[in-house]
């Protein structure tokens, strides 16, 4: 079977850890980086979509904390809220974040300009702070897109007493910690927001014609309702092993491009790209189903959990999965753990964060364990201030959020045990397995 070799670019012939490699070697796909490890020199120069030369006028950084006007500088100045951007004392909410004055202009000139920037020749590795932001323009506004910034996202009014508390929430980080890698660590979860978003997208994650949120019914007509509402997906009225083998089905069909998303995402992790090709190939192998099974939360609700197949789409019960065995198996722990994570309410950034930290869990076998550790505790460390400035009310969210990886560390080895002896499919529809569960799980082996 033949592979792209992540380090040379050509091709190799390969019989084992197929599916490690195919999956690792994704055309387009850069080195990661540690996010400690800046290199900020001169490139990424703007140049105009609609002038066709440069400006030559020098822009000097207007200094936040001279110019605002005294509400702003209130609030920002009396929270010791920071740019999100360069890490600068910010002036205000700008374009959907708290920023400096530097960095909202530079954001507005950008869009009212149509300025595109020369990709950096670092590759976007550039650190950007207060120093160097106006070194590399390219990763200055791939950190603005990162974070959110948006010419969409403008907030009018008087600040909501929960921004609040998140801002007080951050002062009180940035006052017991260090500042400089409190912000290191901001910039590493707008980096993985950003890395999520691009190669979940299209998955049940974001997919919300896909997971649909059902009304609540409660008069005699439910099944009548919720049926209507369906379309063509299948209300299970009864489930017997027959029926469950086309459910298995659909949901090996909806699993899938979660798992493919998984092998992209994890390149997009800084530091991952410079491990051995062998601890790579182990991580992935270990950690993409456990962030499937994550993620698929989101086709759970009250009523059971939707799977939707390419030729078959299902509504299975809550009662009908205690009353097939097969289905017993195969959904009932799915179903516990997407209770508790719809109970937890997470963000975006914190999914990201949290599937990241699961794909960089220690696994038998690895040769750097030391070096994937570091990058897991960061990996931590940003999710836990992320959880701290989401929802400050909720202390003991982190270590419940972590408290799932032992579960999530069964259901993967209870699918896997009831993979191999055959207990989602007869014999004579073994095939059916996919193949790249087949190598995940070692099937036929």
């Amino acid at each position: 079977m033949t592979y792209l070799n992540l380090n040379q670019g050509h091709c190799l012939e390969s019989n084992s850890e197929s599916w490690g490699m195919e999956m690792l070697a994704h055309p387009g796909s850069t080195n990661g980086y540690v996010i400690s490890r800046y290199h900020p020199h001169m490139c990424g120069g703007p140049s105009y979509v609609k002038h066709q030369h440069r400006s030559r006028t020098h822009h000097v950084e207007p200094d936040s904390s001279k110019i605002l006007p005294g509400c702003k500088q209130l609030y920002t100045q009396e929270l010791d809220v920071r740019c999100r951007i360069c890490g600068d004392q910010a002036s205000g909410f700008h374009y959907g974040v708290h920023s400096c004055e530097g960095c909202k202009g530079f954001f507005r000139r950008t869009l009212k300009k149509q300025l595109v920037y020369t990709p950096c020749k670092t590759g976007s590795q550039c650190r950007i702070d207060q120093i160097t932001r106006n070194k590399c323009q390219y990763c200055r506004y791939q950190k603005c897109l990162n974070a959110g910034m948006s010419q969409d996202a403008v907030r009018f009014g008087r600040m909501p007493k929960a921004e609040r508390e998140k801002l007080e929430a951050d002062r009180e980080e940035m006052h017991g910690s260090c500042g400089e890698k409190i912000l290191e660590l901001r910039a590493l979860s707008d980096l993985i927001k950003a890395a999520f978003s691009d190669n979940f997208r299209g998955t049940c994650v974001y997919n919300h014609n896909t997971v649909r949120k059902r009304p609540s019914v409660t008069n005699p007509m439910e099944k009548q309702e919720i049926a209507c509402f369906l379309g063509d997906m299948e209300l299970l009225t009864s489930l017997d092993s027959g029926t469950f083998q086309q459910v298995f089905l659909a949901y090996q069909d909806m699993i899938l491009p979660l798992l493919e998303s998984s092998a992209k995402f994890v390149k997009k992790i800084p530091g991952f790209r410079s491990l051995p090709l062998t601890d790579q190939i182990n991580l992935l192998k270990h950690g993409s189903f456990p962030v499937a099974t994550l993620l698929m939360h989101t086709a759970v609700d009250q009523h059971g959990i939707q799977l939707f197949g390419r030729m078959r789409q299902f509504l299975v019960s809550r009662k009908l999965t205690n009353l097939c065995e097969e289905a017993q198996l195969l959904l009932t722990e799915h179903v516990a753990l997407a209770d508790k994570v719809n109970s937890f309410q997470l963000q975006l950034g914190e999914k990201a964060l949290f599937c990241a930290s699961i794909l960089l869990q220690d696994v038998p076998g690895l040769h750097e364990s030391h070096k994937i550790e570091q990058i897991q505790l960061d990996l931590l460390d940003a999710l836990r201030l992320e959880l701290k400035h989401n929802h400050p009310r909720q202390r003991l969210l982190f270590p419940k959020l972590l408290l799932l990886i032992p579960d999530l560390r069964q259901i993967t080895e209870n699918f896997g045990r009831h993979l191999q002896k055959g207990s989602f499919l007869s014999a004579s529809k073994d095939s059916d397995v996919t193949p790249l569960l087949r190598e995940i799980f070692d099937v036929g082996h």
